[in-house]
């Protein structure tokens, strides 16, 4: 089992020739409008590897298994096929045989068709429409095959005798769902036949194929326990739940073979996907697909396409708040500070939109550790961070940032409420009375000035 390069514990699904990596699902780019599905890195189509390495055993999803004929149409129609096999059998006769060799063909088509959806992918079960035709055909190349048994085990007895027939009978037992499942296959005769593929289905199905034996041991058992229990109080009515519950059975014992099929389709050549319902995966969002494709470039090492990346995501996604918090820690990890004063007064006014006015000040204290002497270019940005460092008790970041802001930006609309701020926090410094004195002085100054330009 291959296993994808960036989560080593998931199996690979999808392999990149170009680049020569193998990924899971969550690591490719799937585009909606071709279905086609290409590679984070260099963008090339990728080969499929198919799914079945990374499902679970059939016993596993029983549950899924039961549920698989449990819809309107499939349940209806093998409650039709139930009643008209009773009726078939009571009426007797031509008529009687007619309706139940139509019956059965119509179930025998249905049920190889439920093997092959599911070898597919296919989670749901097919439309009921898919087995009213053909199926005459598959029913005769299905009791040819029984009677080709038949033959082999009659020869077998007058050439070897009775102990060696009987160990060649229980071989065909045994092997009579890998016939079924080899023919849905190939649909001919003579493959369904051969000991060879056989062997090597029974072999590549392993202990599975055991497991599925066993069930379906269980099943039989069971219809025959419901036989007996029905037989004993009713006659002609016992026969119709007693079909419902067979049918039923059927259907569900192809639908595992399918299964069996799909979960080992790349040993036997041949690679199909799960369909949504199976994987129980919805379709990725955009910023979904957009964190995938960011997590596969940072581990690849492509810091640019990744900053392009979350530019093109924060810009689409203005209110993202998770979003721009990713885009903040990648900048922080980059240590582009150049960057990071571009970002910061949008991930600053965001944080304030959304209640975390606090949570700027910590952003502003993992800066410094990467310049020390950091100051943000805008005047707005400056003002908020020291509104949120004051609130958080950190009033020599307040001081920090505040601190000639009256030359670097002399026309910001709120320098008066600034610096009133910066005063509340040198009084709350100790050693700092004068600059405070100071900055009240400035405060009268900047004020002062404001009055006289209003005037004007």
């Amino acid at each position: 089992m291959d296993y994808c390069k960036y989560h080593p514990l998931v199996s690979s699904t999808y392999h990149c020739e170009h680049c020569q990596i193998s990924q899971c699902d969550s690591c490719v780019e799937h585009l909606e409008e071709s279905n086609e599905h290409r590679c984070f890195v260099c963008g090339a189509a990728l080969e499929s590897l198919g799914a079945g390495s990374d499902v679970a055993p059939f016993w596993r999803r029983l549950d899924s298994a039961f549920q698989y004929p449990m819809n309107k149409q499939t349940l209806l129609l093998i409650i039709i096929a139930a009643g008209l096999a009773t009726v078939s059998a009571a009426i007797g006769g031509l008529l009687g045989f007619i309706l139940s060799l139509t019956v059965t063909a119509v179930m025998t088509k249905y049920s190889f068709v439920c093997l092959q959806s599911t070898t597919n992918g296919e989670a749901k079960a097919p439309e009921p429409q898919e087995a009213f035709s053909g199926g005459f055909r598959m029913l005769l190349h299905i009791v040819i095959i029984l009677i080709g048994i038949s033959v082999m085990i009659a020869g077998v007895h007058q050439i070897f005798g009775p102990l060696i027939s009987t160990l060649f009978s229980l071989f065909w037992m045994i092997s009579l769902p890998a016939v079924f499942i080899n023919y849905a296959r190939f649909e001919e005769i003579l493959p369904a036949l051969n000991p060879i593929e056989i062997g090597r289905l029974v072999i590549t199905l392993g202990r599975a194929y055991l497991m599925l034996l066993l069930f379906i041991m269980i099943m039989l058992a069971s219809v025959g326990t419901l036989h007996q229990l029905l037989e004993s109080q009713f006659s002609f009515f016992s026969a119709i739940p007693e079909s419902i519950v067979s049918y039923y059975y059927l259907i569900v014992t192809f639908h595992l073979m399918g299964y069996l099929l799909f979960q080992k389709q790349r040993v036997l050549g041949f690679t199909s996907r799960l369909d949504s319902s199976l994987d129980e995966q919805e379709e990725r969002s955009h910023k979904e697909h957009l964190l995938a494709k960011i997590n596969v470039l940072v581990k690849e090492g492509e810091f640019d396409e990744v900053l392009r990346c979350f530019k093109e995501g924060v810009t689409g996604n203005p209110n993202d708040l998770e979003l721009h918090n990713r885009f903040f820690d990648f900048l922080v990890g980059m240590k582009n500070i150049h960057e990071i004063d571009i970002f910061l007064p949008v991930y600053v006014e965001l944080l304030k939109n959304n209640g975390h006015t606090k949570l700027s000040s910590t952003s502003y204290q993992r800066i410094l550790v990467l310049d020390m002497n950091y100051i943000p270019s805008l005047a707005i940005t400056r003002y908020q961070l020291a509104q949120s460092c004051f609130h958080s008790g950190k009033e020599k970041l307040t001081v920090k940032l505040l601190n000639g802001l009256h030359r670097d930006e002399p026309e910001f609309a709120d320098l008066i409420p600034a610096y009133e701020l910066m005063a509340k926090a040198l009084d709350n410094l100790p050693n700092r009375e004068k600059h405070a004195e100071k900055c009240r002085q400035l405060i009268t100054s900047l004020k002062s000035k404001t009055a006289d330009n209003d005037q004007n």
